[in-house]
């Protein structure tokens, strides 16, 4: 695991800066505290910080084949790394190392561009081919390692983080107005631009080539269709996921430093550690973090009775709305995007307690993904069919709309029971297919609405929105590539290709190694992946995550697998009515504040004290624009000094 960076002169002038990539390094050097490594070419020089975990003595990068033609900066695993390398030595390569990341060199050398279908883990790597005069950039399947790139002049340069792009004193980080309504209504982005003006991401299972003074995407993976020819019972649909989770997991423990799991009280993460303990020869270790406030369902207590049935290692972190804060004004420095995901806040604590034990942890991220644990795989299918039977009725769309304003303070009425949340479902499925499902996923007129948006946004927001569209343009390409004949696996499809990539992924990344801690998961594994596309959807939807706690009933107790889903929450819903109150109203009242130039400053205002006096719930769009105005502290500029903030509203 590590970090990696780079500057490729696509003009082939050789103006790629060695010196600059060294200073790129250094900025995400918590990537990789062990060390680091650079390779100097006319027209490439790349480079890495490593955190060594598997050949910890050896496979210093980096990495070469046999006449140093070809040479490798990698992050991340390569699980099947030691079959890999029977193989390649049969094949009559010599390897030099023991390690895994060798292995893409000489697979590279046999097979090219179809390197990929032989990997079998997390990865974000540059290899620079000499003899080609060609650069290729790559990142894994699924995109569990992120890839950074930005081009200036010519000379492309790239990065595990976009911190490292602005090392550049030439590169000065700005804000991309055409994309700050996608954030604002996900809260997270969607597709492969990024909030920082001219920085896109590398998409998931994509291979980018710079040769021939040009650059070109090469798809390696997309998660499949399911496939015609292949027909499982249900009996054999338990079978085959029993057989392929134990097999990931089984890869994924490979490693030579201590690891551990990061336990939660759900299904995901306890189906990890029961097949851990199938291998196990001494006590694993577990890692879990709650918090001092009481909760409606405390996981700590789900967690702690799983670490005993399995006489775990057991350690907690209860954090407290103290620590929260502190910590979030460090996760939007170390995520890079904004993020808006209070959980992940909550992870990064863990990280930095979890790394005093281990250098690497497993997790059970992607059980529900994989297997239909979140709302929206059954939210979704109902809509695609409540469309077909009234979307006729879309012109009477326009009346809900005009209830949008009121949803906030509707949300203040318990007799209104769940009218608020029915309505905006209401309305998308009224829409036209595409648009509604898109509402649908960012949780339209929850959050955000048209409403607020034409209230809230100023002229120049407003234009770019309306201009862009890039929230609706790339929703429709996502759509377009998730969709299946059967709605049930359209669902499946567009919450990989939107939440998990786009959130969930990043912030594992981002969290765990701004800790120096490498995390891993096993329920993405490309076996795993392919399998769970043909799970007939009759099986997947016959209960929350059906199959998976039918093929791990052999391996935990019933208490574990009985237990409903549950999602992992915070009490932000009460800090940011309580105890985070001022330090909310301090950043965000302040006359200063960077949002004050994109949004109306007296809708901002009467928005920010309706909430905190009680009149309305607009909880989930303050953590946004929080998290919007905290970013632009940390990267767009230096905050304003001596500008008196506006008078705090008093709470309680």
């Amino acid at each position: 695991m590590c970090g990696i960076c780079g500057i490729a002169d696509v003009t082939r002038q050789g103006r790629a800066d060695a010196a600059l990539v060294r200073v790129m390094a250094d900025r995400i050097r918590h990537r990789g505290p062990d060390g680091d490594g650079f390779y100097d070419a006319p027209n490439a020089a790349i480079g890495m910080r490593r955190l060594s975990i598997i050949d910890v003595d050896g496979s210093e990068q980096p990495l070469y084949n046999e006449d140093h033609s070809i040479a490798l900066v990698f992050n991340g695993e390569i699980y099947n790394y030691r079959e890999l390398r029977d193989s390649l030595r049969q094949a009559g390569h010599q390897l030099a190392t023991e390690g895994d990341g060798e292995t893409i060199i000489h697979l590279y050398e046999t097979y090219g561009l179809d390197l990929f279908a032989h990997l079998r883990g997390m990865y974000g790597f540059a290899l620079w081919d000499a003899n080609a005069d060609r650069l290729l950039l790559a990142v894994d399947h699924i995109g569990m390692k992120p890839l950074y790139l930005l081009e200036r002049d010519g000379r492309l340069h790239f990065a595990s983080e976009a911190k490292a792009l602005f090392a550049d004193g030439d590169i000065q980080p700005a804000l991309n107005l055409g994309t700050l309504d996608t954030f604002l209504s996900f809260g997270y982005m969607i597709g492969d631009e990024t909030l920082f003006a001219g920085v896109r991401r590398l998409p998931p299972g994509h291979a980018l080539v710079v040769e021939n003074g040009a650059t070109r995407l090469h798809r390696h993976w997309q998660f499949p269709q399911p496939d015609p020819n292949v027909s499982l019972s249900e009996r054999e649909t338990i079978e085959q996921a029993r057989a392929l989770l134990e097999e990931a997991v089984h890869l994924h423990l490979r490693a030579d430093v201590p690891l551990g799991l990061f336990l939660s009280g759900g299904i995901d993460s306890a189906a990890v550690l029961g097949l851990m303990a199938r291998e196990a020869s001494g006590r694993i270790k577990t890692f879990s973090v709650g918090y001092d406030t009481p909760t409606p369902d405390n996981e700590l207590l789900h967690a702690r009775r799983i670490a005993e049935f399995f006489k775990t290692d057991h350690h907690e972190r209860v954090i407290s709305a103290d620590d929260w804060w502190d910590e979030f004004n460090r996760y939007v420095y170390y995520h890079d995007e904004p993020n808006a995901n209070p959980s992940a806040v909550s992870l990064m604590l863990l990280s930095a307690d979890t790394v005093r034990h281990v250098k690497v942890v497993l997790t059970g991220l992607g059980g529900d993904e994989l297997f239909g644990g979140y709302v929206h795989h059954r939210s979704i299918p109902w809509a695609l069919h409540t469309n077909e039977r009234w979307g006729w009725l879309s012109p009477l769309s326009n009346t809900l709309v005009a209830l949008e304003r009121y949803y906030p303070a509707f949300k203040r009425y318990r007799y209104l029971g769940a009218l608020p949340t029915y309505l905006p479902r209401l309305r998308q499925a009224m829409l036209p297919a595409g648009e509604g499902l898109m509402r649908m996923q960012m949780f339209d007129g929850l959050v955000f609405s048209d409403n607020l948006r034409v209230r809230l946004y100023e002229p120049a927001l407003m234009g770019a929105w309306r201009g862009e569209q890039h929230k609706e343009r790339t929703y429709r390409g996502i759509l377009e590539a998730s969709w299946r004949d059967d709605p049930y696996n359209t669902a499946q499809a567009l919450v990989i290709n939107t939440w998990l990539t786009g959130n969930a992924l990043l912030s594992q990344d981002k969290t765990a190694m701004a800790h120096s801690l490498e995390a891993r998961v096993p329920f993405f594994d490309p076996k795993l992946l392919a399998f769970a596309a043909n799970v007939p959807s009759d099986v997947r939807m016959k209960g929350n995550k059906y199959v998976l706690r039918e093929a791990m009933r052999p391996y935990l107790p019933d208490f574990a697998l009985e237990r409903p889903k549950q999602p992992f929450g915070t009490p932000i819903l009460n800090w940011f009515g309580n105890e985070l109150v001022e330090r909310i109203q301090a950043v965000l009242l302040d006359r200063g504040a960077y949002i004050r130039g994109l949004f109306n400053g007296g809708e901002l205002e009467r928005l920010l004290r309706a909430h905190f006096s009680g009149r309305e719930s607009h909880v989930e769009v303050i953590f946004r624009l929080l998290t919007l105005e905290l970013w632009a502290q940390a990267y767009l500029r230096v905050p304003q000094a001596g500008v008196a903030a506006a008078e705090p509203v008093r709470v309680g």
